[in-house]
């Protein structure tokens, strides 16, 4: 029993032994399914810790056994929903921010585009599409010198190719393209390595402003054009007096540079004997604001005086004074305009006087000198002769005195011809200065071509410009003459109107004119000479002035004077003259003398009868008119009439000739006149007259217009 218990004891601990081991592997098998699972879970674990961006498990922060209860599969699992609902949301709020982005740019009043760094257009706005897509059309994807600028603007112009080259954002101003301007702005987009991946293009269209700019340069332009070529000295001054800005003819009459004139204080160029009276004017402007006239004296760079006029108004902003502003005009020229005007009113009220007086003293010489000339035909006296010789030679000379008073005569007008100044001073001026102490050179520069004047009229203006010069140098001394031709651009010298002139400067070494003597050289009767009358400067004025023409004067006390005379150059060439014969010529035929004067009548008369000629009488125009119409209707009609055209409280001249030509348009006639300068007797042909006569005239120069008057006129070819 004891030994079987044994056995059955042995054979239980073997059975024992042989579960333990079963167990014991089994234990071992647990145990590395646990290892291999643990490690499983903890792998998964940190995938999807890494998936949702966290650090993996450390086996020293969190063991096996707490991993394994914590159930980290499921935790992990509900934060991966957590986020996978997070990023839903985030989605779709993203979705609504690009949306509303898109709103917002399409909402952009300017086009906005979208490239990448290739220039390839990603997207762009609405706005885009007026601008530069076609309609039904699509950029996206083309690059945008292929979509906007068709490749006009060049590569360097390029504003992508400037953003990509720059890494900066650029703007480009004005840019023009297809018709319309743009300011332009490039800025970059880079990633986290600061790499360019997007370019934002922004076009401004600026063609609204651009032209309303250009509108406003250009105005601003003509204004300032305006402003710098105004003829008036415009400037702007600050309530300080400080000058702001000033024109052209401002700088040009006052010498000063621009630069300069922003330097100055107003009243650094007003005299200072206007400095208290403009003072007080400026003060008063700030106050109240009222415009107001102003005549003061202005001062040069080099200290010349200029007399000016202007007005000053005041610009005030916020009832505040900020800037003067005037006008002022150099009225250095219309004074002497005013002057010359007084000087010419002057002259032509003595010429009224001076004419009346000629006209009649003109008749009596005709009496004289004609009653002279018959007495020298019929005296056999020798004696006699010389007597009736010498008082014809002073009768003539007392014509030469009626000339000069017939040149103050209002409205006389030279009888002209077209001459050579040249010709005319070599002539007078060694004659007039034979048996002087003084010397005379003649300079002459270039061609001087021909002038039209009244040649006696012109010589005598020689002879009292040199007399004058030559009575300046007592002791002698070098009388020059220059003649130039002085062209004229707007009214530089009035009162000459702009062209072409002969300028003839007459200059003396005399001992000058003192300056208050200036503006009264060429009044009448006006003289410093013991011995002058007056008359001989007035008289040369009057005649350059008739003849279109202005003579002034220059003078310094001891340093001489400069006669100038301007002439207009003449359109015409010079005519060869005729021969003169001085025998009276003969005739035959009925002359009809009209004159008021009987002197005149008898002595025309028996000219005419010594010459052959058959003459009758009529003391008016009425009376002229009947005699001729009563010698047409018995058949001895008049060959010819001599008409007086002045003759006072009756028909005269002018007037018989207009009846004549009524009665027989083929009317020869000749008008005759003491007031030898009236326009009448330069433009007798306009007037109906077939000749002319000054009186007193001579029996050779009575003779000879009656004969050519007398024959028929050219027939038309």
């Amino acid at each position: 029993m004891h030994e079987t218990d044994t056995r059955t004891e042995e054979k239980s601990l073997a059975e024992l032994r042989k579960e333990l081991g079963r167990l014991q592997a089994e234990n071992q098998r647990l145990r590395e399914h646990e290892e291999k699972t643990t490690r499983y879970i903890r792998q998964k674990v940190n995938q999807l810790l890494s998936v949702i961006g966290t650090m993996p498990l450390d086996p020293d922060e969190l063991d096996d056994q707490t991993l394994l209860q914590l159930d980290p599969i499921g935790i992990v699992s509900d934060t991966f929903q957590h986020i996978l609902e997070h990023h839903r949301e985030t989605n779709h709020a993203l979705e609504v921010a690009r949306d509303d982005i898109r709103a917002i740019v399409d909402s952009v009043g300017e086009g906005v585009m979208v490239l990448n760094n290739r220039g390839e257009i990603q997207t762009y706005n609405r706005k885009m599409t007026p601008l530069f897509v076609a309609p039904e059309s699509e950029i996206t994807g083309q690059t945008c010198r292929q979509a906007v600028c068709d490749g006009a603007t060049g590569e360097e112009a390029c504003l992508f190719n400037q953003v990509m080259k720059r890494r900066k954002s650029v703007r480009t101003r004005s840019w023009e393209c297809r018709g319309r301007f743009y300011d332009v702005i490039g800025t970059p987009i880079v990633d986290t390595g600061g790499e360019i991946v997007r370019v934002v293009l922004l076009y401004m269209d600026v063609t609204r402003r651009r032209k309303s700019e250009q509108a406003l340069q250009e105005s601003e332009d003509r204004f300032r054009d305006l402003f710098e070529n105004a003829t008036d000295m415009l400037q702007s001054i600050d309530p300080q007096g400080r000058i702001l800005v000033v024109n052209r003819a401002w700088r040009e009459t006052l010498g000063y540079s621009e630069e300069e004139a922003t330097a100055l204080n107003m009243f650094d160029i007003i005299h200072p004997d206007f400095h208290e009276v403009c003072r007080k004017k400026f003060e008063q402007i700030l106050r109240d604001g009222r415009e107001f006239t102003s005549n003061a004296i202005f001062l040069s760079k080099t200290g010349r005086k200029i007399h000016v006029e202007g007005r000053v108004n005041c610009k005030f902003v916020d009832n505040k004074p900020v800037a003067l502003r005037s006008a002022f005009r150099d009225i250095a020229q219309r004074r002497r305009l005013e002057e010359e005007i007084r000087r010419t009113q002057k002259l032509e009220s003595v010429g009224l006087l001076a004419g009346g007086i000629a006209h009649d003293f003109n008749n009596l010489l005709t009496g004289i000198i004609g009653n002279i000339l018959l007495a020298k035909l019929k005296s056999p006296n020798r004696e006699v002769l010389e007597l009736l010789q010498n008082t014809e030679k002073a009768s003539y000379r007392a014509q030469e005195l009626t000339r000069q008073l017939l040149t103050f005569a209002k409205g006389g007008s030279p009888v002209k011809e077209t001459a050579s100044v040249l010709d005319i001073i070599q002539e007078v001026v060694p004659f007039v200065l034979s048996g002087s102490k003084s010397t005379w050179r003649l300079e002459t520069e270039g061609e001087i071509p021909p002038v039209d004047v009244d040649t006696g009229q012109f010589s005598q203006v020689l002879q009292n410009l040199i007399i004058n010069c030559d009575q300046a140098m007592p002791g002698g001394g070098t009388l020059t003459i220059g003649v130039a031709v002085h062209s004229l651009e707007h009214d530089t010298i009035p009162p000459l109107e702009p062209g072409d002139y002969v300028r003839i400067d007459i200059r003396d070494q005399g001992i000058g004119i003192a300056r208050e003597y200036l503006s009264r050289v060429f009044d009448p009767y006006f003289t410093t000479k013991k011995k002058g009358s007056g008359l001989g400067l007035a008289t040369a004025y009057s005649i350059i002035r008739n003849h279109n023409g202005l003579m002034t004067v220059d003078s310094e006390p001891g340093q001489g004077t400069t006669m100038t005379v301007f002439l207009p150059v003449s359109s015409h060439t010079i005519s060869v003259p005729q021969p003169d014969s001085r025998s009276a010529p003969r005739g035959s035929g009925r002359i009809l003398i009209m004159d008021d004067d009987d002197i005149v009548r008898e002595v025309a008369a028996q000219m005419l009868g010594h010459l052959g000629y058959e003459t009758g009488e009529a003391a008016d125009g009425e009376e002229a008119v009947q005699e001729y119409q009563q010698a047409m209707e018995s058949g001895r009609p008049y060959d010819g009439v001599i008409l007086d055209l002045t003759v006072p409280g009756r028909m005269g001249g002018k007037e018989t000739i207009a009846r004549l030509r009524e009665i027989d348009p083929d009317v020869r006639a000749i008008v005759s006149s003491g007031y030898c300068n009236d326009p009448i007797m330069a433009e007798y042909k306009a007037h109906g007259f077939a000749g002319v006569v000054p009186k007193p005239y001579s029996m050779e120069k009575l003779g000879a217009t009656v004969q050519a008057t007398l024959q028929p006129p050219p027939k038309p070819e």
